[in-house]
């Protein structure tokens, strides 16, 4: 509810741990896996160095020196 909360707001971004870390070589996660547009669709500009940021409803490229919030996937802790 949270995230779904602040993903609404046009004024917050997040980053998801999508990038260009070089031209040519395409949008790639963190974990160095290639995007893969069959499962999630992106209509991004490939310019080396950019980051994928969510941004309301919108996926959009955006400098990766910005400080944004994250949005990432980390193992379940034991409580």
């Amino acid at each position: 509810e949270f995230l779904n909360e602040s993903l609404q707001k046009p004024t917050r971004h997040f980053w998801i741990g999508l990038w260009v870390p070089a031209a040519g070589t395409g949008w790639t996660w963190v974990n160095g896996s290639r995007l893969d547009q069959d499962q999630f669709q992106v209509d991004l500009e490939e310019r080396p160095g950019a980051c994928g940021t969510i941004r309301g409803s919108s996926t959009i490229p955006d400098n990766c020196d910005l400080d944004s919030q994250w949005i990432y996937q980390k193992e379940a802790t034991k409580l």
